[in-house]
């Protein structure tokens, strides 16, 4: 019989155990695992999709340098390029210059990263990466460009010294719409004992981190959650998901004995200050447990040891009735389970919680048969919204380029032949005369941009992508306008919609938001306290005499105004359940400040 701890990718495979010598022992015991071809069945995708090898060892030669150099983690920057981690430790840039949905041109944005399984953009075109070093800590790096070479010139380690010297390491991160970094951090254990000379639970163990980027203030956003590899933020609530792969073994071969006792692996919805019940209250929580006291159920399950890697949701201009599904890989393929993209519609919210309902069949099925071979990570195009999914296959196979470390490209059945535009980049003088560039895929020569339904004189940016165009002059501060492209061949892209500002105008902006509770200043709102105890200040510039707040949309009752300072009550719905609330401010001629958020927390 052969039980391998945790053979889930990244749990004891890759972890801070020689991985070497993890798999030459694996590799030995099951000689079927040494064949001399990969293994695999054919991929294949829901009605309705269609899908392409976009990377592969061919494609990108560094994908097969040797087992342990395939795709762990994934990000498009503001322009749509994808940016690949290896597990090799380069950052890739893989470009598709030609529009053909194949990678056809390869850069190198950084190297000698340890293990970067998260990659993620902030808004002003940093790269921020989670490094692992095998048997030490864990890192976030800060990664700038910064003469737009597509070189990294700048690499900052953000946050040093993480715990990831014990079994797992530090996991993927994504920016929260608060603006913070919130990252994944594995266990330090298999399930609460530490090995002989290994480090047991320490504070940072088996969280969610929280970040803020520009104060370097880190803070324990969550615990209780083992290996929490997957995040994402859903688009609508703005609510924070997050996967949990459950401890114990797998027994893979001559298995005898007890069922196998290890929980199922989890989706998580979390929120601030949430116990998600590791070490002593994995799976679902029981009254007969007292550890079990406090601890968040997970909002759904999979069977054991399928090990769920990645959390993204399904936007852009494709997704039509499937737009916002939370999509959910799951690495491991077991009793005909998992070797997937799962997906799910997600219904609730953050005052009454969250339910997810699966959609089946799921969008592809990876066709998994050796060991070790699965989709890893998922990330959605900005532009497009075709969905791509790394697959890694760290075994060895006698034919390098026979590694399934793989990039698939799926998209919905015949989207290659519609012109499809990302946000709308603007520019504005002062006497209001305008500009737009368009970033979009299939955009053939000839394209013309169409604003409000009027097709504008359209010039070619600086690649097949890219669309500029000049727009009739704005007679006040701002206004609002719906874009389209359409193709000499009458096909036409989804709308865009942009609102379009003079600098300097008389909108209002909010500049800083502050919390009183009972009078002294407070970090963030306790969920269900009474709302007389509670202020919301907002200080800003061109508040105008009948200017009112927003809170999560709706007009708050002011209890002083004045130019730059207004001074908001809360009402009992508005706080009662944890969640993130957009704050902006409304002047009485319509015009609405950028908006910033405070946080409801669980106390």
């Amino acid at each position: 019989m052969i039980r391998a701890r945790a053979i889930r990718f990244f749990e004891r495979l890759l972890s801070r155990i020689a991985v070497g010598i993890l798999l030459s022992g694996l590799l030995a015991a099951a000689s079927w695992i040494r064949s001399g071809s990969a293994q695999t069945r054919p991929v294949t995708v829901a009605p309705g999709f269609e899908f392409n090898v976009f990377a592969d060892p061919i494609k990108v030669p560094d994908f097969a340098f040797n087992a342990f150099s395939g795709p762990t983690s994934m990000a498009f920057d503001a322009r749509g390029r994808l940016f690949v981690g290896t597990l090799q430790g380069k950052i890739l840039v893989l470009i598709d210059s030609d529009d053909n949905g194949v990678v056809d041109q390869v850069k190198t944005f950084a190297a000698g990263i340890s293990q970067p399984l998260g990659l993620e953009f902030r808004s002003n075109g940093d790269l921020y990466v989670t490094s692992s070093k095998v048997n030490g800590v864990g890192r976030i790096l800060r990664l700038r460009d910064n003469n737009g070479d597509d070189i990294a010139d700048e690499i900052t380690t953000v946050v040093d010294d993480l715990p990831s010297d014990g079994d797992h390491q530090t996991d993927k991160l994504k920016f929260g719409p608060d603006g913070l970094l919130y990252i994944g951090q594995g266990s330090s254990t298999d399930a609460g004992t530490p090995q002989p000379g290994h480090p047991g639970e320490r504070p940072l163990n088996g969280t969610i981190l929280r970040l803020n980027v520009d104060t370097q203030v880190l803070s324990v956003f969550a615990k209780g959650i083992r290996q929490p590899i997957g995040l994402a933020f859903d688009p609508v609530s703005g609510a924070l998901f997050a996967t949990d792969v459950g401890s114990g073994e797998l027994c893979q071969i001559g298995c005898t004995g007890d069922p196998d006792p290890a929980p199922p692996e989890e989706i998580n919805w979390i929120v601030q200050g949430g116990n998600y019940g590791f070490p002593k209250c994995e799976g679902a929580p029981v009254s007969s447990n007292l550890d079990c006291a406090g601890v968040r159920q997970a909002i759904t399950f999979f069977a054991p040891h399928l090990t769920p890697t990645s959390i993204a949701f399904y936007t852009g201009p494709q997704a039509g009735a499937d737009e916002n599904q939370m999509l959910v890989t799951i690495y491991k393929r077991l009793n005909a389970q998992g070797g997937n993209l799962q997906r799910f519609t997600l219904t609730g919210s953050t005052s009454v919680g969250f339910q997810m309902t699966s959609v089946d069949p799921p969008i592809a099925d990876f066709g998994l048969i050796d060991p070790f071979d699965g989709p890893i990570d998922t990330a959605v195009d900005p532009i497009s919204g075709d969905i791509y999914v790394a697959r890694i296959d760290p075994v060895t196979h006698s034919d390098l380029n026979e590694h399934h470390n793989i990039i698939y490209r799926i998209h919905k059945s015949g989207s290659d032949s519609m012109p499809l535009i990302g946000p709308v980049r603007s520019t504005v003088a002062a006497d209001g005369t305008a500009s737009v560039t368009i970033i979009g895929r299939h955009l053939k020569p000839g394209a013309v941009i169409f604003a409000d339904g009027s097709p504008i004189q359209t010039q070619q940016g600086s690649s097949i992508f890219e669309l500029t165009a000049g727009v009739p002059p704005l007679s006040s501060c701002t206004r609002t306008t719906l874009f389209q492209v359409r193709n000499p061949d009458g096909s036409t892209s989804n709308a865009q919609s942009a609102k379009l500002s003079k600098p300097n105008c008389d909108e209002p902006q909010i500049i800083h938001l502050s919390i009183l509770k009972k009078g002294k200043p407070a970090d963030q709102i306790p969920a269900g306290i009474k709302p007389k105890k509670i202020r919301l200040i907002v200080d800003g510039i061109r508040f105008d005499a009948g200017a009112t707040v927003l809170i999560g949309g709706t007009p708050a009752e002011l209890e002083s105004a004045s130019a730059t300072e207004l001074v908001a009550l809360f009402t009992k719905p508005m706080i009662a359940q944890p969640g993130t609330l957009s704050v902006q401010v409304r002047n009485s001629n319509g015009l609405l400040s950028n908006a910033m958020s405070v946080v409801v927390a669980q106390e």
